[in-house]
């Protein structure tokens, strides 16, 4: 028998529960928000694992976060798997870049990190497919269910500590040099992740540098907070404001309910929206910011719907042409790794950056003439 429901009126933590104790056998399948999709599957009551799409949560992402392969040996694994259609795992093991032994960690720390990812999760969909399990070849990793849930309940604890300092994924946060002189030498990890913090990156930008999870990332954020290493805001938050009172601006109060929809995925009332405020406003530089990012995300959205992941990009350029054209770190990235072998998907895998990013930049360079697909 299967089952079916919402995360927001069944939690997952029960889900969990009632699978484990009739000893079922099947895929618990999982839709959130930006068409993330997990599936967890269960071997009479047991999770053998968990896969992910979010390109954070996928075995070469995971290695690289980790430090425990470069990006050259993770781009060599792929391309044999490509060409031999071969788990990316089991050929890591064949180049000996890691061990049996430590594949079957990996391949566990991974799928425990899907699973407590998603206790963080207040809306999706969830169905149970009874006895259906993928036809590939998957790890039968036993998890410990009572484990997952205390760890997933406590990240969640955890999480309501983070979302009270950082509310969203825009907020900026800069260094508090005198505290970090006081405080130096620090730790590898914390000397690297405070390289990213500038004063003026928001946590989102950081996230894509550091290559880890977002729960990872937020949760070394706080501690660094917490011990005086860093504060909320750009260093124009410093700054004493004046005491006089400032009338409401129309405009601002637009501008902010516009973003508002854009980022509950209300493109098509955002764009409505900034069609007035170019009729009252034109001219103001935060309408033509807002205006960019607007069109940004229906490229990105048009690019999900164009885009086929099995396609492969080829170079319609030249070096010579390339090296001429103004590209961004992330289009200059993209870029070097179209050989004509890969496919979008594989790309994606070895990319640092969310998939959204990826696509629309591909369709810009399809636009532009720069790549065609075959």
């Amino acid at each position: 028998m299967g089952i079916s429901g919402n995360i927001s009126t069944m939690s997952l933590a029960e889900v969990f529960q009632w699978l484990h104790n009739g000893q079922k056998t099947g895929t618990l399948h999982i839709r959130g928000k930006q068409r993330i999709v997990k599936e967890v599957y269960f071997q009479k009551g047991t999770i053998n694992s968990a896969s992910s799409n979010d390109p954070g949560e996928l075995i070469g992402q995971f290695l690289l976060a980790s430090h425990r392969i470069t990006e050259q040996q993770l781009t060599s694994a792929l391309e044999s798997q490509n060409r031999d259609h071969v788990l990316l795992g089991k050929i890591l093991v064949q180049q000996k870049i890691v061990s049996g032994e430590e594949l079957g960690r990996i391949l566990r720390n991974i799928s425990e990190e899907i699973i407590y990812d998603l206790f963080l999760w207040k809306e999706g969909t969830f169905e149970f497919m009874d006895d259906v399990l993928p036809r590939r070849e998957i790890p039968t990793l036993a998890l410990d269910i009572t484990h997952l849930v205390l760890e997933g309940a406590q990240r969640e604890d955890e999480w309501g500590r983070i979302h009270e300092v950082f509310p969203d994924e825009h907020v900026v946060v800069r260094p508090r040099i005198e505290q970090i002189l006081d405080r130096l030498p620090l730790d590898s990890e914390s000397a690297r992740l405070m390289s990213m913090v500038n004063g003026t990156r928001t946590i989102y930008e950081i996230l894509r540098l550091a290559k880890t999870t977002k729960f990872r990332l937020l949760k070394s954020l706080l501690i660094l907070y917490e011990e005086g290493l860093l504060a909320v805001g750009d260093f124009r938050s410093q700054i004493i404001p004046s005491q006089v009172q400032v009338k409401k601006n129309p405009v601002k109060e637009m501008i902010v309910s516009v973003e508002a929809l854009m980022r509950r995925g209300k493109l098509s009332d955002a764009e409505r929206g900034i069609i007035k405020l170019e009729q009252i406003a034109g001219n103001h530089p935060d309408v033509k910011k807002l205006k960019e990012m607007i069109q940004e995300k229906r490229l990105e959205t048009t690019a999900k719907e164009m885009i086929n992941p099995s396609a492969i990009p080829v170079l319609k350029m030249d070096m010579g042409e390339l090296t001429k054209m103004d590209m961004s770190a992330e289009e200059g990235f993209l870029v070097s790794r179209v050989n004509g072998v890969w496919d979008i998907k594989s790309i994606l895998k070895v990319a640092p950056f969310d998939e959204g990013t990826c696509l629309r930049i591909f369709k810009k360079f399809l636009d532009d003439g720069v790549v065609a697909f075959k």
